[in-house]
């Protein structure tokens, strides 16, 4: 496999089992990114917008430590535990590419690692 660079960002939520990005060649795979914040707590318990500005907020971070910008995300996947949920994820979505959305998939699943949680995007990054 090519040469790989893992990103975990100066003062995310430490992770041991993951890495939070993997650099490899042109690309970032941001894994799967929750609403905990740098402590490690959930944040927004029960407010799917809360919950997505906050993944929000991860991802760029770890774009950001890559040397890249929300702006090179070209796919995100997004992981929701209940349909209903859907459009307060899709607001923050909106509002954090305004244009040139990246292209999207979203998937209703049973549950995420932590009964709090509602959302989880991934995403694949083009940097340079």
């Amino acid at each position: 496999m090519a040469n790989r660079k893992p990103v975990n960002p100066a003062g995310a939520s430490p992770n041991p089992a993951l890495s939070l990005g993997m650099i490899v060649g042109d690309l970032l795979f941001v894994s799967g990114t929750v609403a905990l914040d740098s402590g490690g707590n959930v944040v927004g318990e029960g407010d799917a917008e809360a919950q997505s500005r906050q993944v929000m907020d991860n991802i760029r971070e770890v774009i950001t430590a890559a040397g890249g910008k929300m702006e090179d995300v070209a796919k995100i996947t997004c992981f929701l535990t209940d349909i209903a949920d859907y459009s307060a994820y899709s607001k923050v979505r909106a509002e954090t590419w305004p244009s040139a959305p990246p292209a999207s998939s979203t998937v209703v699943v049973a549950g995420l690692v932590l009964p709090e949680l509602l959302v989880e995007v991934e995403a694949i990054v083009r940097l340079g």
